[in-house]
């Protein structure tokens, strides 16, 4: 399944919305959903998708004399299925408090808010690091699993890149160390068949993000760092033309996504050291599709009697890794 013309990213799809309950939901997730702004997504009605990735089994090239007859030749794909995973949810609320005269906020507004941030945090951390062995397996596969199972997953080998324990710490950055981090970057967007990093999105953990800007910073003169404005008036830092996204903290506001403690091995840990994740969005490279489109439903009362508000929040989504070169990962990144 390739990403088409049509496909739309969630901010997108909240510009172009008129029903209100979509545009609600769109831009509370928006707000706090980093990868959930990045993803193209179209509407197909599937559950499952399939395809093929080329993994070094391309045809065979024949040269040949003239006049003489072609040979034939083929390639092997390696296919692939991704499948569509739902959140479901139903939000209700006693109508006593939602007919209160002296409320100060909309009570299922308020709740239905909570809930959808507490949707955004769950969905970037499941994003980077949902395990389907050990973690949740009725959710999409996180990009570190995929990184650590390449056979599995069909990612090319060098796409898992050691950073050497490159020193970005505040104290020990130097002019050496920060274009040695800037050279691995650039390492990633080469191996990504982007140099520019058109489509390209780096995400991190702030306090890497904030040591990308101090390396540029004390390499001077921009270094291919700018800043640009998204379809919603908010900053958003590049290098060159790919995106930097400081993915957060898990739902509990306290815990990294991107931890700060792994080993230089890249392992969960108590060290020192951090990761860079990148993908590549695009037709043939990384997207995904839904089944509906997003949208919630109030149902308005229920219950015998009728004496709770519900609101329905139904969305079947899924991620797609069409391309061998899609994902990438610097591990190694010494930051304390």
């Amino acid at each position: 399944m390739a990403v088409s013309a049509s496909a739309l990213t969630l901010g997108q799809y909240a510009i172009m919305s008129n029903d209100p309950l979509v545009q609600q939901i769109s831009y509370s997730l928006l707000e706090n959903a980093k990868v959930l702004a990045d993803i193209p997504l179209v509407t197909k009605k599937s559950i499952y998708v399939n395809g093929v990735r080329w993994v070094g089994n391309l045809p065979s090239v024949n040269w040949s004399k003239l006049n003489v007859d072609p040979t034939v030749t083929s390639g092997t794909p390696s296919p692939y299925q991704e499948q569509a995973y739902v959140i479901r949810n139903a939000i209700d609320v006693d109508r006593l408090l939602v007919e209160e005269e002296n409320q100060i906020q909309d009570p299922r507004g308020a709740q239905l808010d909570a809930y959808l941030r507490a949707v955004a945090y769950d969905t970037n951390d499941k994003f980077i690091n949902n395990d389907p062995i050990s973690g949740e397996d009725d959710a999409f596969v996180g990009l570190r699993y995929r990184l650590d199972n390449q056979t599995a997953y069909g990612v090319n080998s060098d796409m898992k890149i050691d950073g050497g324990a490159v020193d970005m710490t505040v104290s020990g950055m130097t002019a050496a160390t920060a274009n040695t981090f800037i050279e691995l970057v650039q390492t990633v967007l080469d191996y990504m068949g982007v140099p520019d990093g058109t489509g390209v999105t780096l995400y991190m953990n702030d306090v890497l993000k904030r040591r990308f800007e101090r390396a540029i910073r004390v390499l001077g003169a921009g270094a291919g760092f700018s800043m640009v404005k998204d379809a919603f008036d908010r900053p958003v830092e590049m290098y060159k033309n790919a995106r930097i996204r400081d993915i957060g903290r898990t739902a509990g506001q306290t815990t990294r996504i991107i931890l700060n403690t792994e080993t230089s091995a890249g392992a969960a840990g108590s060290s020192t050291y951090t990761s860079l994740y990148a993908v590549r969005f695009g037709e043939g490279y990384f997207s995904g599709w839904q089944f509906d489109a997003l949208k919630g439903q109030d149902i308005g009362l229920i219950g015998n009697g009728g004496v709770t508000y519900r609101t329905l929040v139904d969305w079947a989504f899924g991620i797609v890794q069409q391309n061998t070169r899609a994902i990438a990962r610097v591990y190694g990144i010494k930051v304390a």
